[in-house]
This record gives C-alpha cells, structure tokens and sequence, in this order.
C-alpha cells in the first residue's frame, strides 16, 4: 500500500498543447507531431531558504575529461553583450550535465532563446516533434519524443526537422549564473532551470490535461500515450491506460488527474527509490503545467536529490542533478545512461532470445539468467492492441507459448515482463 502524502501545488508549467499531422498507416512510416507550443512553462517561486543539490561526483569527472556520452549541439539566439555571455556559459554547464547522464550516438540539438517572457515566466522548453517507432526496442504505437526517437532508431530525423528541442529562457530575471550551486537568496540559479527545461525536452512530457470536468491523457488526433505515459498507475495498481477502467478522455480519468494518487511504476525509478514507487505531481484541482508532468513537490522537497523534476523552483535553490529516479525513467523510456546501466538485473533484450522466427503457432522464449521466475507475456499487433496476455512460469530461464496458430499473419511485438523486478523488454517477431 503506498502512504498518502498531500501535494503542495504552487507554481508549474503551461505544458503541451500540439498540433501536427499523422503519416501514412503503412507499417514504417511513423506518426508524427509537430510541438507548436513549448512543453512546459516554468515559473518563479519565492525564496524558502538555502538549498545546494550539487553534481555528481561522477559526471564531473567525465566534465573534466571532456569525454562526454553524447553529442549536444546548442544554437544560442539573443545571448548577447556581457549577460548573454554568462548566461551562455551557465547554459552549456546544464548542457554538459546532460550530455554526461544520457547516451545517445546521434547529436541532440537545441535551440536556446535569450530574450523577454511574460510576467514571473523562468523559462520554456520542449521537444518539437514526437514520433512513434518500430524499432524492437520500442513500444508499438507510443509517441517518443524526436531525441530519444533518434537514439532509439540510431538515425537522424532530418525528414521531420532538424531542431530537437526548443528552449527559451527570460533575460530580464535576476539570474545567478554561477555553477558552484551558491545561489543568492535574491536570485534565481539558471543552471538548474535549463536542465530542469531541457528534462521535459527529452521525454518527462505527457499530453494529459482536463478542462476541470473532462481529463484525456493520450494525444487526441491520434489516441496515441507518450512513452512518459506508460508505467502510470493509481495507488491501487492500476494503470492510467486500461480503457476498460478509464475510457479516454472521461470524466472518470479528469478524477484520476486529479486524485493525489497518481505513481510512474518504472521499474529503474522503483529500484532507485528504494523500492517506493515514485509519487507523481497530480492536485486537485488540475494545475495546468504542474500537474502529472512533474514528481511531487511534498515527496521530493528541495533538499531531496531527486527534487529537479518537481512543479517547483524557487530563488536560493540550485539542483544541478536529474536524480536517480529520474534518469531510472529515462533508462525505462529507452535512453542509455552514461556510466552503464542504473540496474544490475540481467533481463535485457540482448539476453533473451525468441524462436523461431518467424513463427507458425509456438514461440520458444529463453532467458539468459536461468531464473524460474513469474512472467507476463503481451503480445501486440501493429497498433499497439494487445492480442494475447499470459502469466507464465520460466523452467530454468525457458518459457513456452503455444496456440497461436490462430493469429493473422502479421507483424506482433513480445513484451515480457519480470513479475517480480518489474523489468520487461519488448521483441518483435513475424507470424506466417
């Protein structure tokens, strides 16, 4: 049973309202849309005292030895005179902690605007484009933003544009440009609000909203979740997903939304919050920007090392860390994190073999580590509609499937899942 813990909503994001286009249906062409709006609007919060979470020990040392995991190409815009060029600097340190956290062989690349916003407006950043993937390690049918996308299908996206993220920061806040995490009690830390931003660039976004009766979560053009959408769950277990508990959008899933009872079951974040399923951001009433896309702010206070993805920031405050529980979900959501894998579990794609395949009407499925562990087996169509779901016992790390010989012939994706680590992986497989 997970304990109750109220939320303290105070300020957030205005996060993402899309428009774009869905290709073709044909069985590679991947949806996509186009991000018009940022994804998420930070805002300015009023100093509560002193709090430093600084960086880790370990991405400094690969700072200094300017070997970093992945390539960040950032264009700034309107960082100019004497200001422009701090800001600059304090914006490519927040850079360098990314680019030292994730992997990716492909460049990740930033637009960076420096330049007026609205009234206690921080900053704004998003991914221009999402996409969905065929690729074995992906889910069916899930929108991935264009960076991780990229990663995922190790290929650029030049075909749908060439920027991954777009950021802009205000110039006319009382920024602390420094990146030692001694922010002045009068003075926002910029460090920490691009690499805040520059997280919801790569993948911490979702489309749910409500309209204080209505919630929907999926992306309404296409009924298509994001891969931040996945592990979402009540505190009852169950998961945001499952039409037939919540039909999206519903005034039952606008409750969901809304509850104060809302967990992302990542199995890696799981594993680093030491076993507590990671509470999400979810008040009621619905607070546009904060709400669902954020963890939350009264589990993850300032002073806790996984406070950089909370609704809030205020001035004083300078975390220069994602946290482990944050990148445990982007390495659930597909990145690689630098360093190597925050798991030790063994249950990996490239440790489990399907055959044959193609195949008729049997699956043989054979796990590396010989465990006799419990599994659910889901199987998918094309279109993400789960045709086939079994809880299966591995005898020394072997699991058979049988009777599929109903099945059309077809394209199918293998997720299996560990009923006691919660990891799963996803395969594909063809029926013939």
């Amino acid at each position: 049973m997970k304990n109750f813990i109220k939320p303290l909503a105070i300020i957030g994001a205005l996060c993402f309202s899309v428009s774009g286009f869905a290709q073709g249906e044909t069985e590679f062409v991947p949806k996509v849309k186009n991000v018009t709006t940022p994804a998420c609007v930070l805002y300015a919060k009023d100093y509560e005292g002193p709090s430093s979470m600084l960086t880790s020990p370990e991405v400094l040392d690969r700072m200094a030895s300017g070997t970093a995991c992945t390539n960040f190409i950032v264009n700034y815009i309107g960082f100019t005179g004497p200001e422009g060029a701090q800001a600059m600097a304090a914006f490519q340190y927040a850079v360098d902690i990314w680019a030292n956290s994730i992997e990716s062989n492909q460049p990740i690349r930033i637009n960076a605007n420096f330049e007026a916003l609205g009234p206690g407006v921080l900053g704004q950043a998003g991914p221009t484009t999402v996409l969905t993937s065929n690729h074995p390690d992906a889910m069916p049918n899930v929108f991935y933003p264009v960076a991780l996308w990229e990663k995922i299908e190790d290929q650029d996206s030049s075909g749908f544009g060439s920027i991954d993220i777009n950021a802009t920061f205000s110039s006319s806040f009382n920024w602390y440009y420094g990146t030692d995490g001694m922010t002045p009690p009068s003075q926002f830390d910029f460090v920490t609000v691009v690499l805040h931003e520059l997280g919801h660039g790569l993948g911490f976004v979702s489309f749910a909203t409500t309209d204080g009766t209505t919630g929907r979560l999926r992306e309404p053009n296409n009924m298509i979740p994001t891969i931040y959408d996945i592990n979402v769950e009540n505190g009852m277990g169950q998961s945001l997903l499952n039409t037939g508990l919540f039909t999206d959008p519903s005034a039952a899933m606008h409750s969901q939304l809304t509850s104060s009872n809302l967990f992302n079951n990542s199995p890696i974040s799981v594993d680093q919050n030491n076993g507590v399923v990671p509470r999400m951001f979810a008040p009621s009433p619905w607070d546009q920007g904060s709400s669902y896309s954020h963890w939350d702010e009264s589990t993850f206070p300032n002073s806790n090392p996984n406070s950089l993805m909370t609704p809030q920031v205020g001035s004083g405050v300078a975390i220069h860390n994602p946290g482990p529980i944050s990148l445990g979900l982007f390495e659930d959501m597909g990145w690689s994190i630098c360093g190597g894998s925050l798991t030790v579990d063994e249950f990996t794609v490239d440790t489990v073999e399907i055959s044959p395949n193609p195949f008729t009407s049997s699956l043989a499925i054979k796990l590396s580590n010989a465990n006799n562990d419990d599994y659910t087996i889901d199987l998918f169509d094309i279109n993400g509609r789960v045709v086939m779901s079994e809880s299966l016992s591995a005898t020394n790390g072997n699991i058979s499937l049988s009777n599929l010989d109903k099945l059309g012939d077809a394209l199918y994706f293998v997720k299996i899942t560990n009923d006691f680590s919660g990891s799963s992986i996803t395969k594909k497989v063809i029926k013939n």
